[in-house]
């Protein structure tokens, strides 16, 4: 257990001092600027050229304090403690392939128009035996067509995206040695399994991330804000459990061995939109071995019931993500 605590203190100190960093840089902008403006118009500030001069010096001096702090935060956490309390495991060599190893979870809530046409294109996938679609109270034909297209539907009650996601990966855990959550909605493609199980082979969890533009199609949900935006957070994640690169936090492509996902299951327990950050958080501070790979985005089919190009519930859902990210 000792170990394990250690692990999970690594990269705290350097996440809280980072979050000095922007108000730093913020306060040098400003009293540079204002160094600057004096510079180039000396008779600007007037009678309070004095004062003015004052907050610039004061701006300055704090802001230096400021980013100094997350500069030795940030050395100290991730170079010092990180080299003396961790050490890297072993590299691991696990095949992850063969027929019907894959049982993929697909969560669906109202998917009529898509759902046929992603259950029969994860089925053609040679390595998937079962695909088992999550029905989360829909009231459209979602589950009909989905056992028409050949998958096992099971009904999830508990309204949202996180409890979806729990069960899929439940359900697909008791039916084969390789879990793989995906949604419903025709974004995501078999072929990127491909991507995905070779990476299997060296780690327990593989996460799919949209934010590389040349596999994002340009109608896709991921625009110019929601792109930067996920970056952003999964960087502080990147940060706080240092050691696995990360570029997306929102994306629910992924796949993880049954023996990980037993470890991770008594600590998922988030049924929001947040879930996705959480699974990744809970995953990294196991520690659970994770890699990520890029993987195609397509338009989605319909119309999103998650984020989707809504600005508002996008800026919640991503306060949520933050505040996940700080208690962890």
């Amino acid at each position: 257990m000792k170990p394990r605590l250690r692990f999970n203190n690594i990269g705290r100190i350097a996440f809280w001092t980072a979050l000095l960093a922007p108000p730093g840089i913020a306060l040098y902008s400003l009293g540079s600027g204002i160094v600057i403006l004096g510079w180039l118009a000396p008779e600007l500030w007037g009678p309070w050229a004095e004062t003015v001069a004052g907050i610039s010096a004061l701006s300055l001096d704090i802001a230096r304090v400021l980013l100094g702090v997350a500069f030795f935060g940030f050395v100290i956490d991730l170079v010092v403690l990180r080299n003396i309390f961790i050490t890297r495991p072993p590299l691991a060599v696990r095949p992850a392939e063969g027929r019907g190893i894959v049982a993929v979870g697909m969560t669906a809530y109202n998917d009529e128009d898509a759902i046929g046409d992603a259950v029969k294109d994860f089925l053609s996938f040679p390595a998937v035996k079962d695909v088992i679609v999550i029905d989360n109270n829909c009231t459209d034909r979602t589950a009909k067509a989905a056992r028409e297209a050949g998958a096992i539907v099971v009904e999830e009650t508990r309204q949202g995206y996180g409890f979806a996601c729990m069960r899929a990966m439940e359900e697909a855990a008791a039916r084969a040695d390789i879990i793989v959550l995906v949604e419903g909605d025709g974004t995501f493609s078999a072929r990127d399994l491909a991507k995905m199980l070779a990476y299997l082979e060296n780690v327990d969890m593989v996460l799919g991330t949209r934010t590389t533009r040349e596999l994002s199609a340009p109608d896709s949900q991921l625009d110019w804000m929601m792109n930067p935006g996920n970056q952003v957070v999964a960087k502080l994640i990147q940060l706080r459990c240092w050691g696995t690169r990360l570029t997306d936090v929102g994306c629910t492509y992924r796949a993880i061995r049954r023996e990980a996902y037993e470890k991770l299951k008594p600590r998922l327990s988030v049924g929001g939109m947040h879930f996705s950050p959480h699974m990744i958080i809970e995953a990294l501070l196991l520690p659970i071995r994770t890699i990520e790979v890029p993987v195609t985005f397509r338009k989605r089919v319909g119309q999103s019931k998650g984020v989707g190009n809504r600005r508002l519930r996008g800026m919640w859902v991503a306060l949520q993500m933050l505040w996940l990210i700080m208690k962890s």
